[in-house]
């Protein structure tokens, strides 16, 4: 059976005698031209599915990206290349969200997947004129690193790179295929690696995409922002990006996996195939490592660990002066945990069970007015992901460099709309413009979208979001100034609205 992939290659149609029909991008890379496509309006190519580093299968399963040599001659780069190899994590998880918005979450369509996934997609302006070389934005998905792919709907460049900026997104390998660790390895976080090798990708061949080597901006939310910042700390990363924008994470900043724990995780999964040996689950099916997997890393998940590449947390290495210098803008949503809440969570136990006693009369007075759910969910958000990201801001503003946060409580309009409030990752569409179908979306919500992502291009392009007809938005100058950007359909510098809570949580 043909693939999707042959198929779309093949509706690319030539005009007779030439290389390539007229209005076909093109890019070159080495010895191999990538043949590409153009939007209807004719302002955006885009070129899907170009290999960046060599397929990790076989004896390269469980080794660090290798260079990926294309063969001479034309490529297709004009369908997507299958999501790197995992479970219906993500799948359930749009599921749940179209679902919370009164959408058919059967409309939610999993991926094909493979362990031969390690491309990109870029999206660049058909005509740069004068503004050339453009800013690179290179974004990194989520998915907890157990799921997501480079080209989830909210994850599209055409509609940012309208606004003068090279548009990538990456993938990288997932679950235990990216972040297993194994006593026979010195080096174990492959994911990590491979966002590695994109990053020289990108920087080897900005020129040929028309952008800056100079100016590149990472990009990501929840586990593609974790991981970011761990690429701050590492030393294979150093000089390959400027800037990043921390979208809703910072669970991982403070403290990383050791590797005896990671080790730990790594050896029972051997016992759980019964392929002790790295040789020999290299040799395994890759549905049998997957399925193991899942159980063994149920609780555990799959944050980046300490190994050889890796030898420290972000946070330790921006304090002590070790991190790879970039300008940081980075916040989080006002309800980053409603939808994970069970219905018999209770605050005060939670309390109880994470706070310290000395500190809870001073973290429930900073909780007063709200319902049960409200302050189970403030306080899940706050310590996964507000406080760790201040502190963060904070860390990197004492360092010099260009800070800024925001804090996202836009809710979309309906009842539905509502019980779902400003959820994880509900500020993507309006970054990427691609707000989907069965999201309620009004005129606010557009002003909003064309704020945020001025906003976003700016810092990528300056490193400072500010610009002509924008709210002013203020740096960030230590961890409790608390000079905040509230993006909602009223866009106002204001004062952190947890900056108390982190205050009382996490009094230094």
């Amino acid at each position: 059976m043909i693939s999707a992939r042959a198929l779309a290659s093949l509706s690319l149609v030539f005009f007779a005698g030439s290389a390539y029909a007229a209005d076909t991008p093109h890019l070159t890379i080495g010895a191999a031209e990538y043949l590409g496509t153009r939007n209807m309006d004719g302002t955006v190519d885009a070129f899907l599915g170009v290999p960046f580093a060599a397929p990790p299968i076989g004896e390269l399963r469980w080794r660090a990206a290798q260079p990926y040599i294309a063969a001479v001659g034309q490529h297709q780069a004009v369908s997507f290349a299958p999501a790197c190899y995992q479970g219906d994590h993500i799948t359930r998880w749009y599921q749940g969200v179209v679902a919370g918005f009164g959408g058919d979450p059967n409309s939610v369509i999993a991926p094909d997947v493979s362990e031969d996934c390690l491309y990109l997609n870029v999206w660049r302006p058909s005509s740069m004129g004068e503004s050339a070389p453009l800013p690179i934005i290179v974004y990194v998905h989520g998915g907890s690193n157990r799921g997501g792919w480079s080209w989830e709907p909210n994850y599209l460049g055409e509609n940012l790179a309208r606004h003068q900026a090279i548009v990538i997104t990456v993938a990288y390998r997932l679950g235990p295929f990216g972040f297993m660790a194994h006593p026979q390895l010195e080096e174990s976080n492959f994911g990590l690696t491979d966002l590695v090798m994109a990053l020289n990708w990108i920087k080897q061949y900005s020129g040929r995409l028309g952008g800056d080597p100079t100016n590149i901006t990472l990009v990501g939310e929840s586990s593609g922002a974790s991981n970011i910042s761990h690429l701050i700390a590492m030393p294979s990363a150093a000089g390959l990006f400027n800037r990043v924008i921390h979208q809703s994470a910072g669970w991982a900043l403070q403290e990383s996996v050791s590797r005896d724990d990671a080790l730990t995780l790594g050896s029972a999964l051997g016992e759980a195939t019964g392929s002790a040996s790295i040789a020999a689950l290299r040799k395994l099916p890759v549905l049998a490592i997957d399925t193991a997997a899942q159980k063994v890393y149920a609780e555990a998940g799959f944050d980046p660990h300490l190994d050889a590449g890796l030898a420290s947390s972000p946070l330790e290495a921006v304090i002590n002066n070790r991190a790879n210098p970039v300008d940081l803008l980075i916040g989080s949503n006002a309800d980053e945990w409603k939808m994970y809440l069970e219905p018999d969570e209770s605050s005060s136990e939670w309390l109880a069970q994470n706070v310290e006693g000395s500190r809870i009369n001073a973290v429930t007075g900073t909780l007063e007015g709200l319902d049960e759910a409200s302050k189970l969910d403030r306080l899940i958000t706050s310590v996964n992901y507000t406080c760790p990201s201040l502190r963060l801001a904070g860390e990197t503003a004492n360092t010099g460099a260009r800070t800024w946060v925001y804090y996202f409580s836009r809710r979309r309009v309906g009842e539905q709309a509502a019980e779902m409030g400003a959820y994880h990752g509900a500020e993507l569409p309006y970054v990427f413009d691609t707000h989907d179908a069965w999201l309620p979306t009004n005129s606010d919500d557009r002003a909003l979208t064309q704020s945020m992502m001025h906003y976003w291009v700016n810092f990528a392009r300056h490193g400072d979001p500010n610009g002509e007809n924008l709210v002013d938005w203020p740096a960030f100058s230590s961890e409790y100034d608390r000079n905040t950007l509230r993006l909602d359909s009223q866009i106002e510098a204001i004062v952190h609205p947890y900056a108390s809570l982190c205050e009382a949580l996490f009094d230094r």
